[in-house]
């Protein structure tokens, strides 16, 4: 079957009232303007293209959830994103981005977030708004810090800040009160933060890759109700005498391969 082009694309999904609609991996430069008149769209897949400016058709979707914009060229977002109230997911991973706009903390919606790769070097503060979220993907950027407004993100579950520049965390983290799994891998944390210790949803902790040289036994007791509190490929690497009974930290070498490391639970 021949594949449809672009603008047959959009006529077929305005004709039929089509609510999804991908447009990915087709060399777009500019999201055509028709696109704006596709007001009933709730998924739009825009990824692998290479998009320069901003989308700004985007803004007439007001009944888009879901934004897939991974993989282009895109500098900065639509500094109005704020305005897809009913946006449930976005994605701009692989995007040469450096920062989000603060109107990403408008939508309210909002249950996944995914930036990885695009040189990000903070957050902004505006992220603790979004209290439906539950998936932050921010891994592999260049953050510095994390604003302590994110401790306002009462229903985050997974956090991925991995491959970042982070050598600590802020007080609030501890007020991530359904976080279960939380990824700071290969950044350069020199110790363990403490408030980590004292929350009691987290059962994933994986700080590999680190320059932390030893966890505090005062700690411990805190950790304790974790499955896993991987420590491997740290400078720390000989467990304590007196660790007995606490298999569920783990220290020394990643194997080559681990099958529950790399595929999904």
């Amino acid at each position: 079957m021949e594949t449809m082009d672009v603008d047959e694309l959009l006529t077929e999904c305005q004709s039929k009232g089509s609510d999804w609609l991908n447009i990915s991996n087709r060399e777009l430069v500019l999201l055509p303007v028709a696109v704006s008149k596709l007001t009933h769209l709730k998924r739009l897949l825009l990824n692998d293209n290479h998009l320069l400016l901003p989308p700004s058709e985007i803004l007439h979707l007001e009944k888009l959830e879901e934004l897939v914009l991974d993989g282009n060229q895109l500098t900065v977002l639509p500094s109005t994103i704020g305005s897809l109230k009913h946006l449930i997911f976005l994605g701009v991973n692989r995007n040469p981005l450096t920062f989000l706009p603060e109107a990403v903390g408008d939508l309210a919606e909002l249950r996944e977030l995914w930036a990885t790769a695009c040189g990000l070097v903070s957050l902004p503060s505006s992220i603790g708004k979004l209290g439906q979220l539950r998936k932050l993907g921010v891994h592999d950027n260049s953050i510095t810090a994390v604003p302590s407004e994110l401790g306002l993100l009462c229903k985050l579950q997974w956090l991925n800040l991995a491959g970042n520049d982070l050598q600590d965390l802020p007080e609030a983290i501890n007020q991530l009160e359904a976080l279960v799994f939380l990824n700071l891998d290969r950044n350069y944390f020199q110790h363990v933060p403490r408030p980590l210790s004292d929350m009691a949803s987290l059962h994933v902790l994986s700080m590999k890759s680190n320059q932390i040289t030893s966890l505090a036994d005062d700690m411990i007791l805190g950790f304790s109700r974790m499955t896993k509190l991987d420590l491997r490929e740290n400078p720390f690497r000989d467990r304590p005498e007196h660790w007995k009974g606490l298999d569920f930290i783990l220290l020394g070498d990643v194997k080559e391969v681990e099958v529950t490391d790399t595929l999904p639970s």
